[in-house]
């Protein structure tokens, strides 16, 4: 019997890690054949169709198409009539970039939207659309025996729009506190790692990957309030799975309390976890894209 293929199309450079790796690689462990079509460089900003036509104009053989892209880029060639497979557009920049990715979306079977409110958006549209909120790859996200050095770590980078972290980085100094880009994917799941707890600060009010992530390394994840909207209740219980802030003052003194109540913190951070391995991986991202593939026969 054949293996069924899936044809990712997006800014391929042949990266170690990625957000579409982490499916793909999910894929072919399902035994699955796995193609890439670039539409140009994320690093660089340039984008380009002369793959994506090729491609096209050499009537592929695939099973599903899934398309993922941060909104930048568009092309009449992403058109489910062109090739005849299960097409699926992953808006994984929503909300900031809904009107980037809203209009492509008719020219798709199905839309993942990570963001709820969006979600109900498509849906007035008449858009077939499933809520698939972000996940953590657990082949790169788990707890790793590394040094604890320190008591607090972000990701966000300092000015990325999160004062409340960079003013706790500048109170408390960076021995005890950081925040910083890590590209490197082990190295990002190790920084993660060395802290007792992980915080968090959105830049739109939304729920990030950086929560899920987190979470699968096995640390307590402390992130600013989100609104309502987004739904992130019937995801994760606040005081049991996450916690919240609502001032720079109550962050702090929440990394404090943590800090001196391991006990508390730990659990806290376990049951985070299990509620990730159990809902928020490239497991079940996987299992939603072949569920509604399968439906769409």
């Amino acid at each position: 019997m054949k293996p069924y293929k899936i044809t990712f199309i997006y800014a391929y450079e042949g990266e170690e890690w990625s957000t579409p790796i982490a499916l793909a690689n999910e894929f072919k462990d399902r035994n699955w054949e796995v193609d890439f079509v670039s539409i140009g460089s994320n690093k660089t900003g340039h984008y380009h169709e002369d793959n994506l036509k090729k491609w096209v104009d050499s009537k592929p053989k695939t099973d599903i198409v899934l398309f993922m892209d941060w909104g930048r880029f568009d092309s009449p060639l992403l058109n489910k009539e062109l090739v005849d497979a299960f097409w699926v557009q992953e808006s994984g920049d929503d909300p900031q970039n809904f009107d980037r990715n809203s209009p492509k979306a008719s020219r798709f079977h199905l839309t993942l939207t990570p963001d709820y409110k969006c979600y109900n958006e498509y849906k007035m549209r008449g858009i077939n659309v499933e809520w698939l909120t972000h996940f953590a790859d657990t082949k790169i996200h788990y707890p790793r025996e590394v040094e604890i050095t320190h008591v607090a770590v972000s990701s966000r980078g300092r000015g990325k729009q999160c004062p409340s972290i960079d003013y706790l980085v500048d109170y408390y100094g960076e021995d005890t506190i950081v925040n910083k880009n890590v590209w490197d994917p082990n190295g990002h799941s190790e920084f993660l790692c060395s802290g007792h707890m992980i915080i968090q600060e959105s830049r739109w009010k939304e729920i990030t990957r950086r929560i899920f992530e987190g979470m699968a390394c096995g640390k307590l994840v402390i992130t600013d309030r989100l609104p309502f909207h987004t739904n992130i209740d019937s995801l994760l219980v606040e005081n049991q799975d996450i916690i919240y802030y609502d001032s720079i003052e109550e962050l702090a003194s929440k990394v404090v309390y943590f800090q001196e109540n391991p006990k508390e913190r730990e659990l806290i951070a376990q049951r985070g976890r299990q509620k990730v391995l159990n809902n928020h991986t490239q497991v079940q991202w996987v299992d939603k894209i072949i569920e509604k593939w399968k439906d769409s026969q």
